[in-house]
């Protein structure tokens, strides 16, 4: 069969075009995701359905790709968890449900399209979002996506005393860091409710399913997306052991920073060297492609609480954000401070394997972190092929901290943490 639009990618953004594109009657839709599809919320197993764990970012867990990276020149392979089910990384992560900075946009609209400038933007952040909290000209209280600041009870002790130290540093306050001011300390947004995880596939997907024109398919893997004359005409996949190929009018790769990448490797479209080092005929050589990787990296500060000093009262329990902006950084509001318990185990897979490891001796409950993570890295790294063969990934590097700069920054906001 062919289909007017092939989405490669079931994550954050594949269920949501996917949602929006079968609105139209006319346009037939095929949605494709490697890992499982849950189109019953209550087949979902536990570790996606509720926001509290995060089982499903373990290396052992179907739920996500499991791959193996690097962060630095000299530092070893990591665990780097990307999610392998639908809904992607919004049915496995924390729910932060934290948007680009107004900065952000304008930044890339000065490069030369400004579509992507705030103003054209914040529409869109609008229609996809119910707002429970704030009622103003920046949120949406229509959309499909709630979102809510969890103040319920009282304030766990170390987030009282991260909110004092903020003002006392000399900080302001925020109501809304999803708003056009987010400096300054205030409640971090969450696309939880009720404890559970409101992925894009519960919220935006699942709505749509009784679409006839659109077809969601799990555990089916893209290996190629087919080219003829410089169009892509479809691509071939492969599921229960059969390999074979479906036509679409249009493919969408949306598989995400790691994937997204390869995938157009392997189909042809990249940097020439590395496609004929593995032997695959060069499509379109974009020298571009898997380059600029980014991602916020995070330090942490960890430290021992006194007796009786609450970390967390509940999984409800309010959770503050501080933004600020570096000292001599052109970029505004570039870092993030947060404080957290170092484990919680209601999250873990084993209980007490993982708590063990971080804290040794010490009780879980007497143990926190200050997370320094910078949002905006001079730095970036890269992707790249490791084989031909698409079931092998790729080998990718995030470079952190090569530049001076995003070291001094992270230095300096792991000093204001101490």
């Amino acid at each position: 069969m062919k289909y007017d639009v092939v989405i490669v990618g079931g994550g954050a953004a594949g269920s949501v075009l996917a949602s929006r594109l079968a609105e139209n009657q006319n346009t037939s839709v095929l949605l494709l995701e490697a890992g499982p599809d849950y189109p019953d919320p209550a087949n979902l197993p536990d570790e996606i359905k509720f926001g509290h764990t995060r089982y499903a970012e373990s290396p052992d867990s179907e739920h996500n790709w499991a791959l193996r990276g690097t962060i630095t020149d000299e530092q070893g392979e990591i665990h780097v968890a990307q999610g392998k089910v639908i809904g992607g990384g919004s049915s496995i992560n924390g729910q932060a449900m934290q948007r680009g900075l107004p900065e952000d946009f304008d930044s890339w609209s000065s490069l030369g399209n400004d579509e992507w400038s705030y103003a054209k933007v914040l529409p869109y952040f609008r229609k996809s979002e119910n707002d429970l909290d704030i009622r103003d000209d920046f949120h949406g209280t229509e959309g499909p996506m709630p979102v809510r600041r969890r103040q319920s009870g009282p304030w766990p002790d170390i987030q009282k005393a991260f909110h004092a130290a903020c003002l006392q540093a000399g900080f302001g306050t925020t109501e809304d860091t999803n708003g056009p001011n987010p400096s300054g300390v205030g409640v971090a947004p969450s696309n939880n409710l009720d404890g559970m995880r409101m992925s894009a596939a519960i919220t935006h997907l699942n709505p749509m399913r009784h679409c006839l024109n659109l077809t969601v398919r799990g555990r089916v893997f893209v290996r190629k997306v087919l080219i003829k004359d410089l169009k892509a005409v479809g691509v071939e996949v492969e599921s229960g052991g059969e390999v074979f190929n479906v036509e679409a009018d249009r493919v969408v790769v949306s598989a995400g920073a790691i994937k997204s990448p390869h995938l157009l490797m392997l189909s042809g479209i990249g940097p020439e060297d590395q496609l004929q080092q593995f032997g695959i005929p060069t499509v379109n050589e974009v020298p571009g492609v898997g380059q600029n990787l980014w991602n916020h990296l995070s330090a942490q500060i960890t430290f021992k609480v006194k007796e009786g000093i609450t970390l967390a009262a509940d999984a409800d329990a309010v959770h503050f954000a501080l933004h600020y902006t570096s000292q001599g950084s052109s970029a505004i509001n570039d870092m993030l401070l947060r404080t957290s318990p170092v484990v919680d185990q209601r999250q873990e897979r084993v209980p007490g394997v993982r708590t063990k490891y971080l804290i040794g001796e010490v009780p879980p409950d007497r143990v926190a972190r200050i997370s320094c993570t910078l949002g905006l890295p001079d730095g970036s790294g890269y992707v790249r092929l490791a084989s031909a063969d698409p079931q092998v990934q790729p080998s990718f590097n995030y470079r952190y901290l090569q530049h001076p700069n995003d070291i001094r920054r992270v230095r300096e906001g792991l000093r204001f943490a101490i």
